[in-house]
C-alpha cells in the first residue's frame, strides 16, 4: 500500500524523521538550507491545511501527471522546482530552526487528524481528493527529508 500522511502511524514516522533534523545538516541535493526547508515544507502544508478551494474538473494532462506522480513514479525528482508561492530560498534569515520544526511537528499531527478535508488545486495535479492530498503531503514531505539525510 501507498504510504499517505493521513494514517496516523505514517505521519509519527515522518514527525520523528524531522525530529532527528539539525540546523547543521546539509542537504545532499538543491539549495535550501535546513531552516529553509522546514519552512517550506510547512508553508505548503498550512496552505493545505487553511484553503477551501471549489472543485474544478482536472483536464486530462493533470489526471495523467497525477496518476504517474502519486502511484506511478516512487519518488519525487531531485532538484524538481516547486510552486513559487513556497519558495522559500534566502527567506529564511528571519526565522529561527528550531520554531519550524515544532511547527513542522505540529503541522503533520494536524495533517494525520481523523476528518480533514483538503480542498486546494494542486499547481500541476489540479483539484486532488482528501486521500490523493494524503499521498501528495506523504510525498513531498519524504522527498524534503531525504534531502537532509533524515
Amino acid at each position: 500500500m501507498k504510504k499517505n500522511i493521513l494514517t496516523r502511524g505514517v505521519a509519527d514516522d515522518l514527525t520523528s524523521r524531522a525530529l532527528q533534523l539539525e540546523k547543521t545538516h546539509k542537504a545532499q541535493w538543491g539549495k535550501m538550507n535546513a531552516t529553509e526547508m522546514l519552512l517550506h515544507c510547512n508553508r505548503a502544508n498550512t496552505q493545505l491545511l487553511t484553503a477551501n478551494q471549489p472543485y474544478q474538473p482536472p483536464t486530462l494532462k493533470e489526471y495523467m501527471v497525477r496518476f504517474l506522480a502519486l502511484y506511478v513514479a516512487p519518488r519525487i525528482p531531485k532538484n524538481r522546482k516547486g510552486a513559487a508561492i513556497n519558495d522559500t530560498l534566502g527567506a529564511a534569515h528571519d526565522v529561527h530552526f528550531d520554531e519550524q520544526k515544532s511547527e513542522f511537528v505540529r503541522i503533520v499531527s494536524k495533517l494525520a487528524q481523523p476528518g480533514n478535508q483538503f480542498r486546494l488545486l494542486h499547481p500541476s495535479f489540479g483539484y486532488l481528493t482528501t486521500k490523493q492530498w494524503g499521498r501528495a503531503a506523504w510525498l513531498h514531505l519524504d522527498h524534503h527529508l531525504r534531502q537532509f539525510g533524515v
